[in-house]
């Protein structure tokens, strides 16, 4: 049986340079959380932007932001981890997929970094990679594109619905993952012809 999940982590890249690019679709998931909640983060310790979320039956639930470059991403993760004494069953990843079709996800429980530089990093500072992650479509990669600039991209206009689903989805998700736990969560949410691995 999992754990209750005590930290919702979002991946990206600080600074306005990288507001609303592909690569940053694992903080305005955490965003649209903190604003259906009514939350607001704050700074710690100089490496993540941090809040939390309370309720009678899971106690405290933490949302970080690492404040870090993405392929620094396991430096803030390891570090608040440890200092709460979060283990990394109790941690969820949510992050940018380019395999996956902007709008949809893929819930999974452990498995390598895919190329992606903030799993890696996570994965490298937390010597293991069995801990629980959301993949957050931004697909498919153009034809003839980098993969590198892809990510790096902004959203285009015509994006902005499948981005509003996919807010509204992550703020279900969050709910259901506390209401039970990750497993049972991701069982039920793969049942919504979403995508489960």
């Amino acid at each position: 049986m999992s754990k209750q999940i005590k930290l919702f982590v979002g991946l990206g890249n600080p600074g306005h340079k990288y507001k609303n690019t592909r690569h940053n679709l694992g903080f305005m998931v955490l965003d649209s959380i903190a604003l259906a909640k009514g939350l607001e983060f704050k700074n710690w310790d100089n490496v993540a932007d941090i809040s939390f979320y309370e309720g009678s039956s899971i106690g405290r639930v933490w949302l970080l932001k690492p404040t870090t470059f993405m392929n620094l991403s396991g430096d803030a993760v390891s570090s608040f981890a440890k200092y709460y004494k979060i283990s990394t069953e109790e941690i969820v990843i949510c992050y940018d997929d380019f395999s996956i079709p902007l709008g949809g996800y893929k819930i999974r429980m452990s498995g390598s970094a895919g190329g992606h530089n903030g799993i890696k990093s996570i994965i490298e500072r937390l010597h293991t990679d069995k801990f629980p992650r959301i993949k957050f479509g931004i697909g498919p990669l153009p034809k003839f594109m980098d993969m590198s600039d892809f990510v790096l991209s902004k959203f285009a206009k015509e994006d902005e619905n499948k981005i509003n689903l996919v807010k509204k989805i992550s703020v279900e998700i969050f709910d259901e993952i506390n209401a039970s736990n990750i497993d049972k969560a991701a069982s039920k949410l793969a049942d919504k012809n979403r995508t489960l691995e």
